[in-house]
């Protein structure tokens, strides 16, 4: 487990794609030939998904997003159902377009196979993953989430960080 925890840390520091395991076993709204696979993959958001999902998020009253936000003291899980439960479609709406993350519209099966094997806790695990990946929650706030799970320190988080802007740099001047 916790070999998952340092690639799943190791996957957002350096910018690669979020591998978040997720059961698909409800498939009935899938289309014949389709294979969901075993996990839902949220790669960073482009500056176009971003303009998608913009207003949508918006449209979350302030209070309400503030609540379903990670936090290292996390809501009560009926307050959070509750306001889940409140802006679902909306959500969905959001997540599909997080995960789809493409120019394209999201398919309409997978907005359904979303519904269909999405849990109340998948749903604020997965909109916090875009919301992440959008950079809502800054890299020094997930410090401390991640510290409660990662065998890595604070200092080397911050150097890995630091490390892929270094390569970046020299891989550009490389150019």
């Amino acid at each position: 487990m916790i070999k998952e925890f340092v690639q799943l840390e190791t996957n957002t520091i350096t910018e690669q794609p979020l591998k978040i395991p997720f059961d698909f076993s409800n498939r009935e709204s899938l289309p014949s030939g389709k294979d969901p696979g075993d996990c839902i993959v949220i790669s960073p958001i482009t500056v176009r998904t971003w303009f998608k999902l913009k207003p949508l998020l918006l449209s979350i009253n302030k209070s309400d997003f503030d609540k379903i936000v990670a936090k290292e003291d996390p809501l009560p899980e009926a307050e959070l159902t509750g306001i889940i439960s409140k802006y679902d479609d909306l959500l969905i709406d959001i997540l599909c377009i997080g995960i789809h993350n493409k120019k394209s519209d999201p398919p309409a099966w997978f907005r359904e196979v979303l519904k269909d094997n999405c849990t109340w806790k998948d749903i604020y695990i997965l909109l916090n993953a875009i919301l992440f990946r959008i950079g809502y929650n800054p890299f020094c706030k997930s410090i401390t989430t991640v510290q409660s799970v990662s065998p890595m320190d604070e200092a080397e988080i911050i150097a890995a960080r630091r490390n892929l802007e270094s390569w970046m740099k020299t891989d550009q001047s490389a150019e």
